[in-house]
């Protein structure tokens, strides 16, 4: 991904992931902020400002719940998979 990722995109795949998620916890759990803290780093100004506006305090964040499957994880896969797609990372 050389361009970075646009506010909409951002809020899109936020969206998504947050519409699967089994639990209320998943909106703190390691495996959806780590999803957010890429797409902050992918991302142009106003999309950390959108991530960072969804970070929850570090109190009320946690570990991985051991949710099988982890939708938050699979989707975070999925974009890192895209990401990398043609590169030497990764083979699709």
């Amino acid at each position: 991904m050389d361009e970075k990722l646009t506010y909409d995109k951002a809020k899109d795949l936020i969206e998504i992931a947050i519409g699967s998620f089994p639990h209320k916890a998943c909106l703190t759990c390691e495996c959806f902020l780590g999803y957010l803290a890429q797409m902050r780093v992918d991302g142009d100004k106003q999309v950390i400002q959108l991530i960072v506006d969804l970070q929850p305090e570090r109190s009320q964040q946690h570990t991985c719940l051991g949710c099988n499957p982890c939708p938050p994880g699979d989707l975070y896969a999925a974009y890192q998979r895209e990401k990398f797609k043609g590169t030497q990372f990764v083979k699709v």
